[in-house]
């Protein structure tokens, strides 16, 4: 009857997908599960571009930083045809129904992401599978410092980036563009400091249960 079609259109517990997520056949797979679960780990790619250096705190020993947080890797499950072979872009609300990488600051105090106007997140999905996943951050982080030689001191900070639940065995992150990864913006500069240099690292870290 009439009745009965307009209270399926009103049941609002059966929402169709958005075409977008039909053709990533998002409905298709389990996301809670890394990509080729069961496999070698998942390689993802990191690089990291400075806007700018907020803070640095002698008293507190820390230091505010903004910056773009980039993650690249290949996740087969959100393949799709194109004919044009062209990328799909999408804001965070896919994010939340996918698997990101779940990378976090290491000894970071506080941090959050941008959002004005909107959350200052991107996810874009190439044809064969490939990721692109962009984060707008501020975090402020420890930075022990040694005055012992002020006022001639050189302090290094360092902000450390790893992955929360998987070890070494699920997943490795590594600099997408080597030591090019971490980029700056030549105009950055402080009141009371002199930036001498930014630079790459990368290392395994060892955990009680991880």
């Amino acid at each position: 009857s009439k009745r009965e079609i307009k209270m399926r259109k009103l049941d609002s517990t059966k929402v169709r997908p958005h075409k977008s997520e039909q053709l990533l056949r998002i409905e298709d797979h389990d996301f809670a599960l890394r990509p080729g679960f069961g496999g070698s780990p998942i390689p993802v790619g990191i690089d990291v571009q400075v806007e700018s250096i907020d803070r640095i705190s002698e008293v507190d020993m820390d230091f505010t930083m903004t910056l773009y947080l980039r993650h690249y890797w290949k996740d087969e499950r959100l393949s799709f045809p194109s004919t044009k072979n062209k990328s799909m872009t999408f804001d965070g609300r896919l994010i939340k129904k996918i698997w990101v990488p779940d990378v976090f600051f290491v000894h970071s105090k506080r941090s959050f992401i941008h959002d004005t106007t909107v959350e200052n997140v991107m996810l874009r999905v190439y044809p064969d599978g490939n990721v692109l996943f962009s984060l707008r951050i501020t975090v402020s982080a420890m930075c022990f410092m040694d005055f012992s030689r002020f006022p001639l001191d050189t302090q290094k900070c360092s902000l450390e980036l790893e992955s929360y639940a998987y070890n070494e065995d699920d997943l490795m992150l590594y600099w997408k563009r080597g030591n090019e990864s971490l980029s700056t913006d030549e105009h950055i500069s402080l009141s009371q400091f002199f930036i001498e240099e930014f630079s790459a690292s990368s290392g395994l870290a060892f955990y009680s249960s991880t």
